[in-house]
């Protein structure tokens, strides 16, 4: 699996070189874990991450076959040194990211915890797949157990900032329909499933209530709020040279985040822009 890994993310290092300055400026800076933490993670979760769910498809890869190469995701673990895993340097800076993704003041409302759940037990939808039916799963139990073991007021998130669905309505929808030269509409490609953010209109031509409202919902799972930079929506169809994704099944609508399309959104993920205008 190791050797998989790695191949992989030759291949996008070879592509991406130029952004390995500024890829190691969006690490988190490393945290303060006693050794029994560490020990305790490494014995607990790691295992998990690393665990073959018999494929490469969504719901089926090991948590390594993604969040190891790709920039940009809150849940970047290093690349495991051997195919048994992380040295205990490598563990504590997974822990570090880790403790991002969780509230232990709120434990259930994790996104470690909600991410691979199904949406219908209340997960957020997860672009790797389901891997936990129930809240009962044993995987899902252990995850939860481990995040209870620390006190309440260890690891909890800052507020997030509340995105606008009229200005969602008025001004990020329309883009959906309105393809850059030479491109083809966001609605050809994401009009249906976990990323169905861009559902084609009844009509042919505008939205009604109904369907904005199911379009906002898909949309607020692939977006930080608060945090452009991290959220899917926006690296997706940004070029990799501007600070995107590799992966992209489409066409990069934007070449760097300067570009004022982008900008407008990210100040709708970050809480700024609200009501009908979009100028």
């Amino acid at each position: 699996m190791t050797r998989m890994i790695r191949a992989t993310a030759l291949l996008v290092a070879i592509f991406c070189l130029a952004l390995a300055s500024s890829m190691t400026a969006q690490q988190p800076p490393p945290a303060q874990f006693q050794q029994s933490e560490v020990d305790a993670y490494r014995k607990t979760l790691e295992p998990l991450f690393m665990l073959s769910r018999g494929g490469t498809a969504p719901g089926m890869a090991a948590c390594v076959m993604c969040h190891t190469w790709q920039t940009s995701l809150r849940f970047a673990l290093d690349t495991p040194a051997t195919d048994s895993g992380w040295t205990v340097e490598q563990s504590r800076k997974n822990l570090a990211v880790v403790t991002r993704l969780i509230n232990t003041k709120d434990p259930e409302s994790s996104r470690l915890l909600s991410k691979p759940l199904a949406p219908d037990a209340g997960g957020l939808g997860h672009t790797g797949g389901t891997f936990w039916r129930t809240k009962e799963d044993a995987q899902y139990q252990m995850v939860l157990k481990w995040i209870r073991s620390f006190p309440a007021d260890r690891f909890v998130p800052a507020p997030e900032p509340t995105v606008d669905f009229t200005f969602f309505r008025s001004c990020v929808q329309p883009i959906f329909q309105n393809p850059r030269e030479g491109h083809i509409r966001c609605s050809n490609c994401h009009n249906a499933g976990l990323i169905g953010f861009a559902p084609v209109p009844a009509d042919g031509k505008t939205w009604n209530d109904e369907e904005a409202k199911r379009a906002f919902g898909v949309i607020t799972r692939l977006i930080v709020p608060g945090d452009p930079e991290h959220s899917r929506f926006l690296l997706k169809p940004l070029h990799p040279e501007g600070g995107g994704s590799y992966a992209h099944n489409g066409v990069r609508r934007w070449a760097t985040r300067k570009d004022p399309e982008w900008q407008m959104l990210a100040g709708w993920v970050r809480g700024q822009r609200t009501g009908t205008s979009c100028s």
